[in-house]
């Protein structure tokens, strides 16, 4: 998602409001000022309409974004777009003759239904075709293309690579073109090239003969970071039902999201963070003071712990409550030598380490760890948008390092202070394995919704107040 496509969409949204307005308005003089087909039947002034139709077209607004108006993509058909805007108004068309049948005081004549009806289609895809041309423009010279690497086969040029070449406004730049008769590793070490040179935000696999199981290493590539993929499908591919089709020059490509978190999941998701994490950080201010005190009464050092943890595919250094004693915390010489040691201790299996009863952690640690309390400045990070509320587990670095290769694509998202991982440790299975938290973690990115971040958050703050594990980590 690229921040242009998100400022359009984010000026559609006003931009198809003020046309609803608008539209009720023309209409509302066209009816009692132009029009005597009719007589009316009751009077309403200007000021009680718009009162109503301001009521209203929040509704509008909301069935021009369930018919996908405000999914995000940057270049859409018109003929599309047009059918999409009929189907919406004409449905809020529907609602409003419903409630104009009982309380036909709402709308002070059937007339005005209708005309509001047709203008608001005309006068919402005259806005919208006005806002394209504008963005087209903008693609023109560059602003908001997504960075396109192809595979194609050099025997056989696509005539879908010369159509994207000569269209910018598809919203693409190809940044390179690999042969598909390149080996497997070859064609992967060209992808990694690609990616760490000149960023890759969508691949085209563009060559329908490719050997399935290579095609199926490039897709668990885009996976593991983040990449949309794109293929030209085969004759027996075609034949399935996949209703992510799109098509450039009449060539049918399917597009396959590893995520709903793709497109406005992302921005809800992000604008969810941003308001949690600031009201929490309000709140709990007296939390932040008495437990900093609680620390360096207890025990000599700083009252925060800092150290690099992985974030997407990058890392960030974050900062928790200090629970161990200072001369044995990590980052210190003999902190090091002594973690090198405890780590024989590991009570999980896998490249992340859990030890026991802990003896670098002092007894405020104990109460902070098991009360959770240690965690509380990772809503800074929230806030600043380095981790979300809800994700996979934040692990250090040195752990990442270990991380088999096939599992790197947890790291697509964001680490969360909650999760599905989080809380089945919390509540049911405090040793859990690494391969169940790479399925729990896997199944949250494949799976999100708003529903389940609001359920994962409930499910937490029942654990917090409940009663904990009598584990000590």
């Amino acid at each position: 998602m690229k921040r242009s496509e998100l400022l359009f969409n984010l000026i559609s949204i006003f931009m198809d409001w003020v046309m609803i307005i608008l539209a009720g308005v023309i209409a509302f003089y066209l009816r009692f000022q132009v029009s005597e087909l009719r007589p009316i039947l009751y009077s309403m002034t200007i000021a009680d309409y718009l009162q109503v139709l301001v009521g209203i077209s929040p509704i509008i607004i909301v069935l021009l974004a369930l018919a996908g108006l405000y999914n995000l993509k940057g270049t859409r058909r018109i003929s599309s777009e047009l059918f999409k805007i009929i189907l919406a108004i004409s449905s809020g068309l529907l609602l409003v003759v419903i409630l104009f049948f009982f309380n036909q005081q709402v709308f002070p004549s059937r007339l005005i239904i209708l005309f509001t009806w047709g203008l608001t289609i005309v006068l919402i895809s005259f806005g919208r075709l006005a806002l394209r041309q504008i963005q087209v423009q903008m693609l023109r010279h560059g602003i908001g293309l997504h960075r396109l690497l192809v595979i194609s086969s050099r025997s056989n040029t696509h005539e879908l690579i010369s159509e994207i070449q000569v269209r910018p406004e598809l919203g693409f730049k190809i940044i390179g073109n690999i042969g598909s008769e390149l080996s497997l590793g070859e064609l992967i070490e060209k992808l990694e090239q690609h990616r760490v040179n000149f960023g890759l935000d969508e691949l085209l696999q563009a060559d329908p003969n490719l050997d399935p199981q290579i095609s199926t290493k490039i897709l668990q590539f885009c996976r593991d970071y983040g990449v949309k993929f794109n293929f030209v499908p085969n004759l027996f591919e075609t034949s399935r039902s996949n209703i992510a089709v799109e098509t450039i020059s009449g060539i049918p490509l399917i597009v396959l999201k590893g995520t709903p978190l793709d497109g406005w999941g992302r921005v809800v998701k992000r604008l969810m963070d941003i308001i949690f994490s600031f009201l929490a950080m309000i709140l709990l201010s007296p939390f932040f003071l008495l437990t900093a005190v609680m620390i360096k009464a207890s025990s000599r050092g700083p009252v925060f712990f800092h150290q690099p943890r992985a974030a997407g595919l990058s890392q960030f250094e974050c900062f928790k409550f200090r629970t161990m004693y200072y001369d044995m915390s990590e980052g210190t010489t003999s902190g090091d030598k002594l973690r090198e040691e405890l780590e024989k201790q590991n009570v999980r299996s896998g490249p992340f380490v859990k030890i026991k009863n802990d003896p670098r952690v002092t007894p405020v640690g104990k109460f902070l760890r098991r009360t959770k309390i240690d965690e509380l400045p990772q809503l800074w990070h929230i806030l600043r948008g380095q981790m979300s509320l809800v994700g996979p587990r934040v692990h250090m670095v040195s752990e990442v390092d270990h991380f088999r290769s096939e599992y790197k694509r947890i790291f697509v998202l964001k680490p969360g202070a909650t999760g599905l991982t989080q809380i089945k440790q919390a509540s049911e299975k405090p040793e859990i394995s690494f391969e169940e938290e790479i399925q729990l973690d896997s199944f949250y990115i494949e799976n999100w919704s708003i529903w389940l971040d609001i359920y994962i958050i409930f499910k937490t703050v029942l654990i917090l107040l409940g009663r904990k594990p009598k584990v000590d980590y």
